[in-house]
């Protein structure tokens, strides 16, 4: 069937045909934001969110190349692992500043602990 068909993806990952859907709509929700034409995280569908920390925190854990993270979104109770160097460095922030700076725009500046939250290295 033509949706297990093997895709390249421009970061060089073969997927299946299926994750389409996904990635444009990652792709557009992430991008509407950063063209900062009124669109912000905070008005992006929880459930959508949700996804994308799932999918970030389990691509950044593949990478291995940042620090570990013991996320928990402050307004779901959601919680994220993110295996990385290091003892995981705890971060609760709200889900829409959690997805934001998992993602690599301005990070949140302090937890809810008022501690400096690391520097990330790219995602994607």
């Amino acid at each position: 069937m033509a949706r297990r068909a093997p895709v390249i993806t421009a970061q060089g990952r073969t997927v299946p045909a299926t994750e389409i859907p996904w990635l444009r709509a990652r792709e557009a929700y992430v991008h509407a934001v950063d063209l900062d034409a009124g669109l912000s995280f905070a008005g992006i569908p929880g459930e959508f969110l949700a996804a994308l920390l799932d999918d970030v925190a389990a691509r950044r854990s593949a990478q291995g190349t940042g620090p570990a993270l013991t996320l928990t979104a402050s307004d779901t109770g959601a919680a994220w692992h993110v295996t990385g160097s290091g003892g995981p460095y705890p971060v609760t922030a709200q889900l829409a500043v959690l997805a934001a700076w998992l993602t690599g725009r301005p990070a949140p500046g302090t937890d809810e602990a008022n501690r400096t939250v690391p520097d990330l290295p790219p995602w994607l």
